[in-house]
């Protein structure tokens, strides 16, 4: 499974990715510090049924530890997001052929409301916008 890191530029993506994956990537506060995809495997973490069962766990994938399953998922962050990106802004179409390839998106949102839509340092941004810009 490939989870897509999603949302405009400058709003934590790549930091996200590396707190999850542990993986050392560029992370800067100006837009389109990621243009080529960072891919690295992070783990989804839940109760194991060996537990539940009394059985000695062996998964195919990850690992068991102490009734814990690690399970892992592949993320990919992507550039980020600006609006009319279909239209071939900023990195258009070959963005969005990047996240063609996720099975689920995860949408990071910058709700300090100190970067615009475009991920330029800015007052008092309405958050809210970058949603409407996604489901647009």
């Amino acid at each position: 499974m490939i989870i897509g890191l999603i949302g405009k530029p400058n709003a934590g993506k790549s930091t996200f990715f590396k707190a999850a994956t542990l993986r050392d990537v560029k992370i800067s506060d100006v837009p389109f510090t990621t243009i080529e995809p960072n891919v690295g495997i992070g783990f989804v973490i839940s109760d194991c049924v060996c537990k539940e069962f009394k059985v000695e766990c062996n998964p195919r994938y990850g690992k068991c530890v102490k009734g814990k399953r690690f399970i892992p998922i592949k993320l990919m962050d992507v550039a980020g997001l600006v609006k009319d990106a279909h239209k071939g802004k900023g990195l258009g179409n070959k963005f969005l052929d990047d996240l063609r390839q996720a099975d689920g998106l995860i949408h990071v949102v910058d709700f300090s409301g100190l970067t615009d839509e475009n991920g330029n340092p800015t007052q008092n941004y309405d958050p809210e916008n970058d949603l409407i810009c996604l489901e647009n």
